[in-house]
């Protein structure tokens, strides 16, 4: 890992509980000072290992296209726009989180040209450009994105509880296996474990520009476990 990370300069630096808000100032601030020439770099890297380690393997298994859900890059997060440009070549469905309420929906998103500024500012599908996700297609994968995460599966959010209640509400569907798979830098990555609630989401992967750490029993068809480098 290069450059200073999340604990080397040092959140959460084993100091005892640090709260949450302070946690997300110090997540922000290491993701923020990273360059954004790197930034991009990374996220390209980042994008073929997961297409590569995790997508790719997910399709053959499941022997049709995916339904992915990704998300458009705020700020200084990891950007999946080159993931999802892969998976629009290849015939599989992206879908977005746009805010309705108090909650968040899922909409078919088919080129970059399909988000706009919503709330705070951040890109969520045009609701003049898309449609939502089909009730009946549930999603293959999810990328989460985060301020900072752990080995354990522990992800810091941005404090809305969003991705938790999408989490909870992709499981009472059902219809199917969904990956939820962090998506993050490695610099991202805490040495000590984060804060951890019982509603929020469990992570079946964490996925840097380093490698893909299969979480639980790992693996794209649920069998394998331990980590996958891919340098």
């Amino acid at each position: 890992m290069n450059g200073s990370s999340v604990n080397g300069g040092s959140v959460n630096g084993g100091q005892g509980a640090v709260p949450k808000a302070e946690l997300r100032r110090q997540a922000a601030f290491v993701r923020d000072t990273m360059p954004a020439e790197e930034r991009a770099a990374l996220s390209e890297r980042l994008c073929r290992i997961v297409e590569r380690e995790v997508l790719a393997p997910l399709r053959e298994r499941r022997k049709r296209p995916l339904a992915v859900g990704v998300y458009a890059a705020f700020r200084s997060e990891a950007d999946p726009l080159p993931l999802a440009r892969m998976l629009w070549a290849s015939g599989d469905l992206t879908a977005a989180p746009r805010m309705k309420g108090g909650a968040l929906e899922w909409r078919v998103v088919r080129e970059a040209g399909d988000w706009r500024p919503g709330q705070w500012g951040v890109p969520e599908p045009s609701v003049e450009r898309t449609e939502p996700l089909p009730p009946e297609r549930p999603l293959d994968a999810v990328l989460v994105p985060g301020l900072a995460f752990h080995m354990d599966g522990g992800r810091l959010g941005y404090g809305g509880g969003f991705y938790d209640r999408m989490f909870a509400a992709q499981a009472a569907r059902g219809g199917g296996r969904t990956l939820w798979i962090g998506f993050a830098f490695s610099r991202q990555i805490t040495a000590a474990p984060l804060p951890v609630e019982p509603h929020d989401l469990k992570l079946d992967a964490l996925a840097t520009e380093e490698r893909v750490i299969w979480l639980g029993k790992g693996g794209p068809d649920g069998t394998e476990a331990g980590s996958i480098d891919t340098f």
